[in-house]
């Protein structure tokens, strides 16, 4: 007799943060045992589940994709929710059966599931959809200091004052705040350190999703943002301090010409 059974996860990222306050009083969820402050837990039916992360993913359990776009919509309504549409979403599956725990191309299989090592699954899944919607940020800011740095190139000048640059720099910390926020998930969860089989499961989930790998790399880029764009508010303000001496040499120049006169 087949004593298997497939479970399948999907997550969606919404933005920087959820507001968990409010989704816990609108859900009457449960919190987490991963990190009470940043995760809840809501039962959908008989065996679906619902998780929220205070990071703006989602992860649905063994829920219809009907159902998870009235929860989605649920979500949306509340006040603390920006009104965005799920920008990135992910599959994976899970597959309940006796024998070794094996980490498969987007699939796990497991000798057994608890409430503590489904929240390390979903858990592990949402770091991955913020990770792809964080890398999609990041192309976009690099995409908007490529179209300075080829307006440099081809004219010699950004024709524009520093105050806009400055914003992208500011723009550019804050995005590397909210990636290092996020990820701090990455620290092991301390359930998992008595569950020899959940602590493997864990790095080789890691693993698989590129995690450390692709936070490395994100930091990399919002570092080079950042240099590369103090380098182009130098550059302008050079440029800047060039005129405004050629102004006062001018101003000296006038002054000597009409003491002549005088």
């Amino acid at each position: 007799m087949d004593s298997s059974r497939t479970h399948l996860l999907r997550s969606f990222v919404f933005s920087h943060s959820i507001n968990t306050t409010e989704v816990a009083a609108a859900y009457q969820a449960d919190q987490s045992s991963i990190d009470p402050r940043a995760t809840l837990i809501n039962k959908i039916g008989d065996d679906g589940y619902i998780f929220i992360f205070n990071h703006g993913s989602v992860v649905f359990w063994n829920v219809s994709e009907d159902e998870q776009s009235l929860q989605l919509k649920k979500l949306l309504d509340l006040s603390s929710i920006p009104g965005l549409k799920p920008r990135f979403s992910e599959t994976f599956a899970v597959l309940e059966r006796p024998g070794p725990a094996i980490v498969e191309f987007n699939r796990l299989l497991i000798d057994r599931l608890s409430n503590d090592r489904m929240e390390v699954i979903a858990s592990t899944l949402a770091q991955s959809t913020s990770m792809e919607y964080y890398e999609s940020l990041v192309e976009e800011s690099w995409s908007q200091v490529d179209t300075l740095l080829k307006q440099l190139r081809e004219t010699g000048t950004l024709g524009v004052m520093p105050a806009p640059i400055n914003r992208q720099i500011a723009a550019s910390l804050s995005l590397r705040s909210s990636v290092i926020r996020v990820l701090h998930l990455l620290d092991k969860p301390d359930l998992i350190w008595e569950d020899k089989v959940m602590d493997d499961i864990y790095g080789d989930l890691r693993a698989m999703f590129d995690l450390p790998e692709r936070f490395q790399a994100l930091e990399y880029k919002l570092h080079l943002i950042q240099q590369t764009l103090e380098v182009i508010v130098d550059t302008v303000r050079d440029r800047r301090l060039y005129w405004l001496e050629v102004a006062i040499v001018l101003l000296i120049l006038v002054e000597i010409i009409m003491s002549f006169f005088r």
